[in-house]
């Protein structure tokens, strides 16, 4: 998420969205590669939780001063951060809507105490909605926000809506693995210019290509996919699959029952853990476009760590002929 990083470095940044969409996540990460004295004042949570999920984010919670202001001294908070804010790089408020009560007006009390500091460092204001007049104010605005698909996968997404020294960023899927914020991007330039002959599948491709394999009849598909079956990883969306009977190994099926299951899996990549040459996924057909879009994003980051992305799925052919939209090549077995 280099684009918020990059905004956020000035001014005063608005992070909105809904309760657990991983605003908190967000700001953490970002104040930690912006900063190495954070003030950060909380309306929500102590600072016990805060530096754990510090931890979870890979941001060193040995940088922040974490305070934390009971409801009935939340008039303090404006007084609190103008005496001291000049003792700190960056000014973190999460959540904002925690001032409505304590001042007559929260947009003017941002404009005329947290706008005025974030002429001499950054400051971050964290909103469970979007306060449109502090959208307005705001030198950045950084959406956050998830969606529950078809198949029962949460997925989170983050965007630079508005920044007054830069373009607004894509939108960005993100999820918090481990000690760290892992996101997808759309990567162009994949392909490196080299045509290869998959003979045992029977299509010349570039390579880092997604080949659609379609039919009618599973017993075609497994025929096919028994010729590479020992270079690829089986990847299963949800609960059908186009490759039930193929002998795999052990760990070589894996099933998404959630998307940070796809997260886990593209780290195994990046790390080295696993090098297929193959990854083969299953279960596109009884989704929609809008959400196809999603995983082939995830498809694309995996392609910088392995050669070809097979996408599998049995239908009739007017079924699956729209998946040919999401590849370079369609093996069709009839």
């Amino acid at each position: 998420m280099i684009e918020l990083i990059e905004a956020a470095k000035e001014g005063l940044t608005l992070i909105y969205g809904p309760p657990g969409a991983g605003k908190t996540s967000i700001a953490l990460r970002i104040a930690d590669r912006l900063a190495n004295r954070i003030l950060w004042v909380s309306t929500t949570e102590g600072p016990k939780y805060l530096g754990a999920a510090a931890k979870r984010v890979g941001a060193n919670p040995e940088k922040f001063a974490f305070l934390d202001f009971p409801r009935a001294f939340r008039e303090d908070i404006l007084r609190y951060v103008t005496e001291h804010a000049n003792e700190y790089d960056l000014l973190v408020v999460d959540s904002v809507n925690g001032l409505s009560a304590a001042v007559p007006s929260l947009e003017k009390a941002v404009h005329s105490v947290l706008y005025q500091i974030s002429h001499d460092k950054p400051v971050i204001l964290v909103s469970e909605e979007e306060p449109l007049k502090l959208h307005y104010i705001a030198d950045n605005v950084v959406h956050v926000w998830y969606k529950k698909n078809s198949i029962g996968h949460i997925i989170r997404y983050a965007q630079l809506e508005k920044s007054r020294r830069m373009p607004p960023s894509p939108r960005y899927i993100f999820e918090i693995l481990d000690d760290k914020v892992m996101y997808l991007y759309f990567s162009s330039g994949l392909y490196t210019g080299k045509i290869v002959e998959l003979e045992k599948l029977g299509v010349t491709v570039p390579v880092k290509s997604t080949i659609c394999i379609t039919s009618s009849k599973t017993s075609k598909v497994l025929e096919l996919l028994s010729r590479i079956k020992d270079e690829a990883v089986f990847l299963k969306l949800g609960p059908w699959e186009a490759y039930r009977g193929l002998e795999l190994r052990e760990g070589q099926e894996y099933q998404a029952r959630t998307f940070q299951d796809l997260f886990k899996l593209l780290d195994l990549f990046i790390k080295g853990k696993i090098s297929p040459k193959y990854l083969v996924v299953n279960g596109f057909l009884n989704m929609s476009d809008e959400e196809i879009m999603d995983y082939i994003l995830y498809i694309g980051s995996c392609l910088s760590y392995i050669d070809f992305v097979l996408l599998v799925d049995i239908g009739a052919p007017e079924e699956t002929k729209r998946l040919q939209k999401f590849c370079t090549d369609r093996i069709l077995i009839d």
